[in-house]
């Protein structure tokens, strides 16, 4: 729950609390133990304040639509209700955007980003918030931008870095007619390690969804796919028929 140095700042402050309550129950000192108890207590709420992020985001959803069967032109688009955990937050930041192609044309609830950042091959671009947002408040944000020549390959994914303590992660995949899916999973990768997650949906060869719950903070969860190319399924089909006309 807590790095080093605030584990041992808590552990000072249960051992407080329990001196407290130890003085309430063997001595006649009732009223210094209710000090150090409640003192103890508001000290331990403090703390876990402290050390929450500024956001959570209770249900993220991350659609990809892919419009044509070459895997040109597509959009992804990222739907999320988060939590203020703080009353100062001021920005709100979309990190570890990247894309096998070129990724144009962000939007966040309809209006240009206020800023966008490219490093190393990824992007990180932000809203402003506004400043009447109290802690524990909820509201929605939508982003989304185009992605060209980004799903050429008949493997492909689709990711995500969970940055913001994230309590549901949902993808949901829409491919075109005329290239059916093969198969697909899902998996998590954290550290070096990728872990094999429970199957995916597919609904009629051309829809993925997945849903996870209580995401690792810091991990990196991917959908993955196969989907032969258009032209590789004809020349599949006319080799198997012209077989099967010569038996």
């Amino acid at each position: 729950m807590f790095d080093k140095p605030n584990q041992l700042i808590f552990y000072i402050n249960v051992f407080l609390g329990t001196l407290g309550i130890l003085t309430i129950l063997l001595s006649d000192y009732i009223v210094i133990g209710l000090f150090l108890s409640i003192s103890a207590l508001l000290l331990i709420r403090d703390q876990y304040h402290q050390n929450k992020s500024a956001f959570t985001i209770s249900h993220l959803e991350k659609i990809l639509t892919i419009y044509d069967t070459k895997g040109r032109q597509a959009t992804q688009t990222q739907k999320q209700t988060i939590t203020t955990n703080h009353a100062t937050n001021s920005e709100l930041w979309f990190k570890n955007i990247h894309s096998a192609g070129t990724i144009s044309n962000f939007k966040i609830n309809g209006h240009p980003p206020v800023e966008q950042r490219d490093e190393n091959g990824v992007t990180h671009i932000s809203m402003k918030l506004s400043p009447e947002l109290k802690t524990a408040e909820t509201f929605d944000i939508t982003l989304s931008y185009d992605c060209k020549n980004a799903f050429t390959k008949t493997q492909e994914t689709l990711s995500h870095i969970i940055d913001i303590d994230t309590k549901l992660l949902r993808f949901v995949v829409e491919l075109p007619e005329g290239r059916p899916i093969a198969s697909a999973r899902i998996f998590c990768r954290h550290g070096d390690e990728d872990e094999i997650l429970a199957s995916p949906t597919i609904t009629e060869q051309k829809k993925i969804e997945a849903d996870i719950k209580n995401p690792i903070l810091g991990a990196e969860y991917c959908l993955q796919w196969d989907w032969p190319e258009a032209d590789m399924l004809k020349k599949l089909s006319q080799f198997f028929g012209c077989t099967a006309n010569k038996r």
